[in-house]
């Protein structure tokens, strides 16, 4: 149970801008209002609904990051460019580190920790040697955690060494079944050998993005089912057997594939383990609202969002980290996780792979100079301020307007909000009676903290329902409703939206697909309704219930096709039968063919 507040007076308000000119700046503090302002949109933060807990977010300390903060940047720097980085007050306290065991495709060379001749094997592995990190990376990794104790720290493999796989080598080929026993222990004396060096390692997966197979560096194909053997007859066994407190994130690749992590977590030896923490995903395809779909599979385990690269390729990066951060946390990821740490002014060095992706920091490399990327920034919009151990709370978004909340551990409140358009926003965030006006300008991120008095806790939604106490807050019908502002959700997923105001929309629909908001106060009645819909598949029937996905039935309307699931139109139709404060389901039904439906962006009420 969250503690509740009574109050609050002001909140800080950072904001990195479009355009640059502003990067996790501090703006003059806004002030609560004891009323509204009916001219302003209203969002809503509502921390007596909690989901996920929040671990970290953060980076990969990779070899390339390792060699230029250890060795290029002068060394009476180093204790101060690790804090900009890992403290949480004189940096962006960073606090989830993903640490490649061996070569990644940011690294000078390919090397793994147990290399051997061609044609000799070693299955005890008693050449196995950590000591390529024992120069750079375990120092730093010391370093950090010394700066930020409460860093969690994963361990991934882009290749198992060369003389388990079918290829031969790091670069191309899968694991050889006979391995199986070698690879579990190499993973086991890897922790053990970090463990020793003074360097906890918390999860670990399996393989790196197993469903890509990359020519000129290190890599490594393994089907969900060979995962699923792999995990259950040998690596569980193996970390069982030395007691090692670590845990498994399952998959670690791309948002369109849920099939891969489902299908592992089918195991039922699996999906007893405590050993399985969760799913590893990495941002390159697909949309983050695949999350929820194994999230609600199986609640008990977390979402990780372990890799996502900055780039050149990336035509705005403030743009696309705000929406993906956001739009991961409200899809229960517990991390969020950029890829390297740091590179040089060329984006390298690199031995194959990415020359294209930037870290958190340049470094040059030849004089050492540090400078910070704009990736720097947009992540320290929420590893600065959200704390690990804080707990996302229910937001809202508005038209334009794309948010997450947070409640940390000492209280403090947390709103990360984005506005998608090309025009400067106004709006006002509604929190436990008290409002806050707030601006953003034109495709900018804000983070907005405020610490209330510690009041008395807050009574359950549905102890309030019993007393017939009005709920902590409701959605006006008259004023439109985002489909990603839902409070449950059945067979659906959130994506990037293209229509007016950005945002996400609610997709990948089937018959039976339904979208459910608590508390939406119709007032003393509607009786119109208009929703925003695209579709390329093969169209519907959108009904409207009261109270559940079978519940009364207050209004339909056509889901039309029209020529791509981006293609917005807008329908409307008659209502009957709604007024005060209800709950309202959306519920996609097919009226012909198969495949998809189509896609949801909002809904509004009103009386006419």
């Amino acid at each position: 149970m969250l503690a509740a507040c009574s109050s609050a007076d002001q909140a800080e308000v950072w904001i990195t801008t479009g355009d640059q000119t502003k990067l996790l700046e501090r703006q003059p503090d806004a002030l609560f209002a004891g009323q509204r302002d009916p001219a302003l949109p209203v969002v809503i933060v509502a921390d007596s609904m909690a989901y996920q807990t929040i671990e970290g977010f953060g980076a990969s300390m990779t070899d390339s990051a390792a060699y230029l903060i250890h060795r290029r940047v002068p060394a009476e720097m180093q204790q101060a460019v690790m804090e900009e980085l890992f403290d949480p007050d004189k940096g962006i306290g960073v606090s989830f580190l993903r640490n490649p065991m061996g070569a990644s495709d940011l690294a000078r060379f390919h090397y793994s920790y147990h290399e051997l001749p061609p044609g000799v094997e070693d299955p005890k592995l008693e050449r196995f040697s950590i000591e390529h990190d024992r120069a750079d990376i375990l120092p730093l990794l010391r370093l950090a955690l010394r700066i930020h104790p409460r860093i969690r720290m994963m361990g991934s493999p882009w290749s198992a060494p060369g003389w388990m796989k079918t290829s031969g080598s790091m670069i191309g080929g899968s694991l050889r079944r006979e391995a199986y026993p070698a690879f579990a222990l190499y993973f086991r004396k890897y922790i053990e050998a970090y463990a020793a060096e003074g360097v906890p390692v918390h999860y670990i997966s399996v393989q790196n993005e197993p469903l890509y197979v990359p020519r000129d560096y290190p890599g490594m194909s393994m089907t969900a089912a060979e995962q699923k053997e792999f995990l259950r007859d040998h690596l569980i066994p193996a970390l069982e057997e030395a007691r090692l407190p670590v845990r498994i994130l399952v998959y670690d690749h791309n948002w369109d594939r849920p099939d891969y992590p489902l299908e592992v977590l089918s195991d039922p030896v699996l999906r007893r383990s405590p050993r399985i923490a969760g799913t590893a995903w990495h941002w390159y395809g697909g949309t983050a609202g695949a999350m929820t779909v194994v999230h609600q599979s199986d609640p008990g385990r977390g979402q990780y969002v372990t890799e996502a690269s900055g780039g050149t390729w990336i035509q705005d990066q403030v743009k696309a980290d705000f929406e993906a951060i956001i739009h991961s946390m409200r899809n229960w990821a517990r991390v969020f996780v950029k890829w390297g740490l740091a590179l040089n002014e060329r984006r390298g060095p690199n031995a194959g792979g990415c020359n294209t992706c930037t870290g958190l920091i340049e470094v040059n490399e030849t004089t050492g100079v540090v400078r910070k990327t704009i990736d720097y920034y947009t992540l320290g919009h929420f590893s600065r301020f959200v704390r690990p151990g804080a707990v996302r709370v229910y937001s809202t978004n508005i038209p334009g307007i794309l948010t997450a909340a947070f409640v940390n551990r000492d209280r403090s409140r947390v709103l990360a909000a984005y506005n998608a358009t090309a025009e400067r926003r106004r709006f006002q965030v509604e929190w436990r009676g008290q409002w806050l006006p707030l601006e953003l300008p034109p495709l900018s991120g804000a983070t907005v903290v405020w610490r209330p008095g510690i009041g008395p806790l807050p009574e359950p939604e549905e102890r309030r329902a019993i007393r017939g106490r009005r709920p902590e807050f409701v959605l006006p019908a008259t004023e439109p409703i985002l489909a990603s502002s839902y409070t449950d959700i059945h067979e659906l997923r959130t994506e990037p939206c293209a229509d007016a105001g950005g945002g996400l929309n609610l997709g990948y629909s089937a018959a039976g697909s339904w979208a459910g908001f608590r508390h939406v106060d119709f007032g003393e009645g509607v009786n119109f309704l208009e929703a925003r819909v695209a579709s390329a598949g093969t169209g519907g029937t959108l009904e409207f219930r009261l109270d559940s996905p079978e519940g009364p039935l207050i209004a339909q309307l056509p889901l039309p096709v029209t020529g791509g699931w981006q293609a917005w139109t807008t329908v409307s139709g008659p209502v009957s039968g709604a007024s005060g404060v209800r709950g309202l389901y959306v519920v996609f039904t097919r009226t012909q063919g198969s495949g998809g439906l189509g896609n949801l962006n909002w809904l509004r009420f009103s009386r006419r």
